[in-house]
């Protein structure tokens, strides 16, 4: 297991080290996904990755499914994924994203825990350097290089990011980025910025209260 930090400032180094002396550190000059995870598969000597943002939760059968998957033909995938805490909206989307934007269109985002034999990944050297959706970028590729497995084991992801935004702002803002670059081939420093810009806002406080219980 290796870990990739991005120079963080949160304690992130002293936890790992003292909590997972087992596990390979390595940092980064600056928090970039795309850098951090290129950092990690160079440093790996395994035939297999696999990329995990550090708030997922994987399935504990999880190495076994990958492994069946590369033994069976395919050059990598993911898992579908489920938002934890949830509620009635989350839900349903992670359902449109399983359904449509992996399962039918295999577009793989960072947290559908993404799979990839060594050969097949340094052969489209690997994660772009790029501001923004370079796991989107990574995942055409590797459609283009052979069968992409799902695998039905849901992994958890946090859904901090959406408590902390609004869940329909994050929604509506994901949704603006992807289309612009797929649609409107927007430059991805524009799209970066738009997203970042669309993250920032007041909370939906009513919608953390019913995901939440609090009162």
């Amino acid at each position: 297991m290796i870990a990739v930090d991005g120079s963080s400032q949160d304690g992130t180094e002293e936890v790992i080290r003292r909590e997972f002396p087992s596990v390979r550190l390595f940092q980064t000059a600056y928090a970039e996904r795309s850098l951090q995870m290129n950092t990690g598969a160079f440093e790996a000597k395994g035939d297999i990755f696999l990329f995990v943002h550090v708030d997922m939760r994987l399935p504990s059968d999880a190495l076994e499914k990958i492994r069946g998957r590369i033994d069976s033909g395919f050059i990598g995938g993911g898992f579908i994924k489920r938002y934890d805490p949830s509620n009635i909206i989350l839900n349903a989307y992670a359902f449109c994203l399983n359904r449509f934007y992996f399962s039918w269109m295999r577009c793989l985002a960072g947290t559908n825990a993404i799979f990839v034999t060594r050969s097949v990944f340094e052969s489209i050297h690997g994660f772009p350097d790029v501001p923004i959706l370079e796991d989107l970028i990574f995942s055409d590729g590797m459609r283009k290089a052979g069968k992409m497995a799902v695998v039905e084991s849901p992994v958890t992801v946090s859904s901090r990011r959406y408590l902390k935004h609004g869940i329909a702002r994050q929604i509506m803002n994901n949704g603006r980025v992807l289309i612009g670059y797929k649609f409107f081939r927007e430059k991805l420093d524009d799209l970066k910025e738009r997203y970042a810009l669309g993250s920032h806002g007041r909370k939906a406080d009513f919608i953390f209260r019913e995901i939440s219980g609090t009162r």
